[in-house]
């Protein structure tokens, strides 16, 4: 395959990738300012992306399962379908007048379509990099972070401007670009590389295997849902943050452009930390920073203090991302990886987006914005507190206490 060929994909991909985190910040980073303007409470907002978080746990695996089933059916096809659906709604949801219930229904609808993408977007990807053609799938994907930054800090400024109502138009302006540049892509048509192929280079295991066989496994969900369930709350209420502290849409803007850009420096440090020190080390530090951030976000009594909280970000969610993925990748067997990774992600990131957007509306509407975070330090800390006692490996942390002492033997039995 020619090199021009091969560049040419690696191009076409790296803009669908930035298009489509400009697009998910225009439906997603600005939820919460999108329907206040609509007239939804802390408390319906909290219900409507927690919501959507949840319902997305149950549509990603049906939508994988969607594309097997029908060999007409392509990810690329899938993924300009779902496009469509979630462009045709938020249409709705801009000329057309709807009671609050209507409004929830329509938003959950296309927060849960648009939620459900990067999954499929990442399949695209690989079937390029398994047919042999070139494509960098992380520089593509740290593209897609970087844009959604630029666009968060740019949003913002129109926002202050114009009104969250413009949201609705950037965004189908957007996916319609999207769509164009995902159209002209070759189609290699559907990669027949499903789970049940991997299950016969060996036994798999449920959740309850592995959790019985590693309780570090176990540790590492609880932990990182507690942590992610405050960071996801401050993640949607950011707005309610910045205003309280007599910032702008704009200034909000900027705050979100901190938080994303942030995450990028600490995903390149990642392998240089891990030349240095194992997995675990590195997610406790991870986990220590997502106790920090609501703590100085909870402390700040000014603009630019609150911006130092929000970039904590990086060492906390950009640490945490490609550590947990290597150390599953790296302890759970072969044929049981997949499920491995989508019983993680699903714990740590879709439960705790769920809940901490439940509770961080109901919160906020009940005690105040102060009584929000204050409870995301507490969940934080219990969650830090849980990683803490999780043992390394046997030359780097020592086995003091009978507990770490069981759980480091029961890690080692299930490896061996």
């Amino acid at each position: 395959m020619g090199k021009q060929k091969g560049f040419q994909v690696k191009h076409q991909y790296t803009l669908v990738q930035a298009l489509y985190w400009i697009s998910s910040c225009a439906l997603m980073g600005y939820a919460a300012v999108y329907l206040q303007y609509k007239g939804l409470s802390n408390t319906l907002i909290g219900i409507v992306v927690g919501g959507a978080a949840c319902i997305s746990i149950v549509v990603q695996p049906l939508v994988a399962q969607l594309s097997e089933s029908y060999e007409a059916l392509t990810v690329k096809r899938l993924i300009l379908l779902m496009i469509g659906m979630a462009s045709a709604l938020f249409l709705i949801l801009t000329l057309v007048p709807l009671p609050v219930p209507g409004i929830m229904a329509v938003y959950i609808g296309m927060y849960t379509i648009y939620n459900s993408l990067p999954p499929l977007l990442s399949a695209m990807g690989m079937e390029f990099i398994n047919r042999g053609y070139y494509l960098n799938f992380g520089f593509s994907r740290g593209i897609g972070s970087i844009s959604y930054a630029f666009c968060a800090a740019a949003l913002g400024i129109v926002i202050d401007r114009f009104h969250p109502g413009i949201l609705g138009y950037i965004y189908v302006g957007c996916a319609a670009v999207l769509c164009v540049s995902i159209g002209i892509m070759k189609d290699l048509g559907r990669e027949k590389l499903t789970v049940a192929k991997a299950e016969l280079s060996g036994k798999t295991e449920s959740v309850g295997d592995m959790v019985r066989k590693s309780p570090v496994f176990l540790m590492l969900m609880i932990g990182f849902l507690l942590g992610n369930t405050g960071n996801s709350c401050i993640g949607t209420y950011t707005v309610n943050v910045i205003k309280d502290l007599g910032g702008s849409d704009t200034i909000l803007g900027v705050a979100n452009f901190i938080a994303a850009a942030s995450e990028m420096p600490m995903m390149i440090l990642f392998g240089v930390l891990m030349k240095k020190m194992d997995c675990i080390r590195i997610l406790k530090i991870s986990a220590f920073f997502f106790f920090v951030k609501p703590l100085v976000i909870l402390a700040a009594g000014s603009l630019p203090a609150a911006f130092v909280g929000l970039a904590m970000q990086g060492p906390a969610f950009g640490l945490f991302t490609p550590a947990a993925v290597y150390y599953v990748n790296s302890t759970i067997a072969p044929a049981s990886r997949v499920k491995g990774q989508a019983v993680f992600s699903m714990v740590t990131s879709g439960a705790a987006t769920c809940v901490g957007n439940l509770l961080g509306g109901w919160i906020q509407d009940a005690f105040g914005l102060d009584w929000m975070l204050a409870g995301c330090v507490m969940i934080g800390a219990v969650g830090l507190v849980v990683v803490l006692l999780i043992p390394g490996t046997e030359e780097k942390v020592p086995i003091r206490y009978r507990l770490l002492r069981w759980l480091y033997r029961r890690e080692m039995k299930s490896r061996g």
